[in-house]
C-alpha cells in the first residue's frame, strides 16, 4: 500500500512538472534559492538536525516567503512570455525559410528538378479533373455499349419479323393470284353472284341443299368444303376455304 502511495505521488509530481508554468516556476525557485538548495545537500558532518533546522529558519527570516513567491510567479510569467515569443519568432523564421526562401533558392539553382507547390497543386487539380472526366466517359461508354447491344438485338428481331412478314406477303400474293384466277373463272361461268349468295349463307351457318349442282362446282373449284350433313333433310352445312375467303373478299371489293 505504501509503495502504491509513493508511485501515485511520483506520477502526480511528474505530471505537474510537465506543466509549462509549474516546471518554469520550480526552475525559477531553484535558481533564486540556489544557496538554500545547495546548503541542504552539503551540510558539514558536525551539523546536527537542529542546526539544519535553524539554518533554514534563519534563511527564511532574511528572505520573505510571500515576497519570494510573488517574485517567482512574476519571473515565471516573464520567462514563459519570452520563451513563447522566441519560439514564435523562430517559427516565423522557419516558415519564411521553408515556404519562401527555400523554394526561391531551389528555383534559382535547380529549377528543372524542383517544382513549386503551387504548380504541383495546379497540376494535381488538373489531373483530378481529367480523371473525373475519364471516369464519366467510361461510364458513358459502358452505357452506350449496353444500348448498342440492345439495339443490335432489336435489329435482329426486326429482321426476323421482316423476313416473316415478307414470307407471309409472298404467300398472300400467291393466294391473291390464285383468288384472282378463281374470281375470273366464276365470272366466265356466270357463277359470281351465286357464289356471293352462298358465301353469305355459309357465314350465317344456314343449311344449303346438297342437291344443288352448283354447290358441287364450287367444291370442285376449291372454294367451299362440306362441313356437316343434316339429319332432317333440310340441307347440309358448308365452310369457305382460304381461296374461297379471298375470292369473296375480292368480289366484295368489286361492288
Amino acid at each position: 500500500m505504501f509503495k502504491d502511495i509513493l508511485v501515485s505521488f511520483s506520477d502526480n509530481f511528474k505530471e505537474k512538472t510537465r506543466n509549462p508554468f509549474l516546471g518554469t516556476y520550480i526552475f525559477i525557485w531553484v535558481l533564486r534559492n540556489w544557496e538554500l538548495v545547495y546548503s541542504l545537500f552539503n551540510f558539514d558532518n558536525t551539523y546536527k538536525l537542529a542546526n539544519k533546522i535553524d539554518f533554514v529558519k534563519s534563511y527564511y527570516n532574511t528572505h520573505s516567503f510571500t515576497e519570494g513567491v510573488l517574485w517567482n510567479i512574476g519571473w515565471t510569467f516573464l520567462v514563459l512570455t519570452i520563451t513563447y515569443l522566441v519560439l514564435n519568432i523562430s517559427r516565423v523564421i522557419i516558415n519564411i525559410s521553408e515556404k519562401q526562401l527555400k523554394p526561391w533558392v531551389y528555383k534559382k539553382t535547380d529549377s528543372k528538378s524542383i517544382v513549386l507547390k503551387s504548380i504541383h497543386e495546379e497540376v494535381r487539380n488538373e489531373r483530378d479533373t481529367l480523371q473525373l472526366r475519364l471516369d464519366k466517359e467510361r461510364e458513358s461508354k459502358s452505357k452506350l455499349e449496353i444500348r448498342i447491344k440492345s439495339l443490335e438485338e432489336e435489329i435482329i428481331e426486326v429482321k426476323k419479323k421482316g423476313e416473316s412478314i415478307k414470307e407471309n406477303s409472298n404467300k398472300l400474293k400467291e393466294v391473291s393470284g390464285e383468288a384472282e384466277k378463281l374470281l375470273k373463272k366464276l365470272i366466265d361461268i356466270d357463277m359470281l353472284s351465286y357464289f356471293k349468295k352462298r358465301a353469305v349463307d355459309i357465314k350465317k351457318n344456314d343449311f344449303i341443299d346438297k342437291r344443288d349442282s352448283k354447290m358441287n362446282k364450287l367444291i370442285e373449284l376449291g372454294l367451299v368444303v362440306h362441313k356437316e350433313q343434316s339429319f332432317g333433310g333440310i340441307g347440309d352445312l358448308y365452310s369457305l376455304t382460304t381461296d374461297g375467303e379471298e375470292v369473296f373478299r375480292l368480289a366484295r371489293l368489286m361492288e
